[in-house]
């Protein structure tokens, strides 16, 4: 697995794509609206984006521990850091890295801890489309998307509880070489999928899921006020941005990059942003999330070190 080649990949095209982006506004467009930006707004911002990985974070441990994982904590949380590096990646599949950080590190099956992942990103997938629902309502947009949203997560809970077709999509899945190392049981993963979403774990899951939903809003929120936009409430900072990644995420884009700055430069034109505006805050509500938290991840990789991200199986 080439990290570096990949990242680097992966930066040429989202640079490419920003550069489509604001290729619509001219130099001097561009450099008026940025300077609108309050400097004294960042750090605020930054450290938001930060807390509100506290309860994804919380979620991961809380996952480990009822499933009998344990990690010092300390650990635990730069393997958590570490998957955010690939989060980038399609479906954000990358992040099963830290399946293999924990095979390397402690010698815990793969086929233990990668379930987990996808258990960590059902409750995230669920949590947004939660609260994807209620920013439909709030945005007024075609109520048919509250039923679809319904649709997906009445699916993600049959595909999850029903024994038979998990197993078949499971079987299928673990036919792709990529796939194929981290699934070898069939019985202990489908068991650690059911601890990972009794009724219990999975009302807390949720709701730490919601959390983080709601805190990585309101630093979106405040990106807007620091571009001196007061005129959005935070209530439809939490309807568009969970909406405009759910969109990046189902494109199987890359870090949904390109798909989730349009989806949230359309849903700010429609809140009466003008569109030169609106490209340039796209890109800078993904630059502040999404990309501070893949090179916060990359620190986490580097304090990990190269030797425990090789596969030694």
């Amino acid at each position: 697995m080439n990290l570096k080649n990949n990242f680097i990949i992966i930066i040429i095209i989202a640079i490419a794509i920003y550069s489509v982006f604001l290729f619509y506004s001219d130099y001097d467009t561009i450099s008026e609206k940025i300077t609108l930006f309050q400097i004294e707004y960042l750090f605020p911002i930054l450290l938001l984006v930060a807390i509100s990985w506290i309860p994804l974070i919380v979620k991961w441990n809380l996952l480990l521990q009822k499933n009998n994982i344990k990690i010092p904590i300390k650990k635990s949380i730069l393997i958590w850091l570490s998957g955010s590096a690939l989060s980038i990646t399609p479906g954000q599949i990358g992040e099963l890295i830290k399946s293999q950080l924990i095979k390397n590190i402690f010698n815990i099956p793969r086929s233990k801890t990668a379930p987990i992942i996808f258990a960590e990103k059902f409750y995230d997938l669920t949590g947004a489309i939660i609260v994807s629902i209620i920013g439909v309502i709030v945005l007024d947009i075609d109520q048919n998307l509250i039923f679809l949203s319904l649709s997906i997560l009445c699916i993600l809970f049959f595909l999850i509880y029903y024994r038979p077709l998990f197993e078949f999509i499971l079987k299928k899945i673990i036919k792709l070489r990529y796939f194929s190392k981290f699934s070898d049981n069939l019985d202990e993963s489908y068991k650690i999928v059911q601890n990972s979403t009794s009724p219990k774990i999975s009302l807390i899951s949720i709701s730490l899921s919601i959390i983080y939903w709601i805190i990585i809003s309101f630093s979106v929120y405040l990106i807007l006020l620091a571009f001196n936009i007061e005129t959005i409430s935070f209530l439809n900072s939490i309807a568009m941005y969970p909406t405009s990644v759910l969109v990046g995420v189902a494109s199987l884009i890359p870090g949904g990059v390109g798909v989730t700055e349009g989806s949230l430069t359309g849903l700010l034109t429609l809140q009466g942003i003008d569109v030169s505006l609106a490209l340039v805050l796209s890109v800078v509500i993904r630059i502040l999330t999404m990309w501070f938290s893949v090179f916060i991840g990359f620190i986490g990789l580097k304090l990990i070190g190269v030797s425990a991200i090789q596969d030694k199986s």
